[in-house]
């Protein structure tokens, strides 16, 4: 994704605002211009429908004669991590509910500002790696004893986000510094090493984990997605 874009394409803004949880902090702008912000919790939302915000008791009693059904107002969020994206729309309050929580729903967006955190781009793909305590660059796929399977789920210059089962009884995976070993459609024969370092970790009901990598400096990167067409090639396409 570039740095900035603004985009009303449905699938574009569905798929950029299903990457933000419950529990993600907003900042709501009422009013142009106006530096006082409301800070709320993303509760939920329905696809073409509203989104709802949970706003501290304290937050509305100061704010309470600013919000108002059909009171156009701007959203921000952001999710870092392994998502890494911050995005911005303009709404309007559709209701407001006062029991058991307040909750501020306003209406799901026609059109998103949305920009990536990260330097360098990704895609989604869903290629086989496997994954290992770092090693040598010249050691052999064969010759490593210990590893774990996996998929890459994106994919970029800097690193990658992959998806693993989780060892048996542990959330966590203990190492640190991984070496990856990818194998590309285009070239299954010839199998990419690269080494790189877990920056991230997270554990789910199905019992996989997600593991954020980030790939140590290595000249040879760019000229293998050049090579390949990774960002173009339309077998990685999600």
């Amino acid at each position: 994704m570039s740095k900035r874009q603004t985009t009303n394409d449905r699938a574009t803004i569905v798929n950029t605002l299903t990457k933000f949880r419950p529990g993600t902090m907003v900042d709501i702008q009422l009013s142009a211009g106006d530096s006082q912000r409301i800070k709320a919790k993303l509760v939920g939302y329905q696809e073409g429908g509203y989104f709802a915000f949970s706003i501290p008791q304290q937050v509305y009693a100061e704010n309470m004669q600013r919000v108002f059904e059909g009171k156009s107002c701007v959203v921000r969020m952001m999710a870092e991590g392994d998502v890494g994206v911050c995005v911005a729309f303009k709404t309007q309050v559709m209701t407001l509910n006062k029991k058991p929580q307040i909750l501020l729903f306003v209406q799901y967006p026609q059109q998103i500002e949305f920009f990536s955190l990260r330097s360098n781009s990704r895609i989604s793909t869903h290629l086989p790696v496997l994954v290992s305590e770092q090693q040598d660059t010249n050691t052999l796929p064969e010759n490593i004893t210990q590893r774990l399977e996996g998929v890459v789920l994106d994919l970029s210059e800097g690193g990658c986000r992959i998806e693993v089962a989780a060892p048996a009884n542990q959330h966590r995976l203990s190492m640190v510094f991984v070496q990856l070993i990818l194998r590309f459609p285009l070239t299954p024969e010839k199998p990419i090493v690269l080494n790189g370092q877990i920056k991230s970790q997270q554990h789910s009901a199905s019992n996989t984990l997600r593991v954020g990598i980030q790939f140590e400096t290595n000249k040879h990167l760019t000229a293998m997605f050049n090579k390949l067409n990774l960002f173009t090639h339309p077998g990685f396409a999600a």
